[in-house]
């Protein structure tokens, strides 16, 4: 996994206000299998934890196959900024 520098300037702004300063990207049970969360959240014991371009990631290992090769990167829309997994392929039914 990457950090794109969109991405990362992105991240430590949203960091910096808040609390928790880890990104956590997890699972969430959905009808065809684990769908992938994501939020600031703090690390769970069985996370997979890491630093990326200073950014601390947290996976839960439910999820960590569908982020290979993906580049965490923030875009602007409508006036809105938020964040974009690159090379991220959701799985569907």
């Amino acid at each position: 996994m990457d950090v794109s520098v969109e991405g990362k300037n992105y991240l430590t702004q949203v960091i910096e206000d808040s609390e928790v300063k880890t990104l956590r990207f997890y699972g969430i049970a959905g009808c065809c299998g684990v769908n992938l969360g994501v939020g600031l959240d703090e690390a769970q014991a069985t996370d997979e934890v890491a630093f990326i371009e200073g950014i601390q990631v947290a996976v839960d290992p439910q999820v960590k196959a569908q982020l290979e090769g993906v580049t965490i990167h923030a875009e602007e829309e409508n006036g809105e900024i938020g964040l974009v997994l690159l090379g991220f392929t959701p799985t569907s039914c």
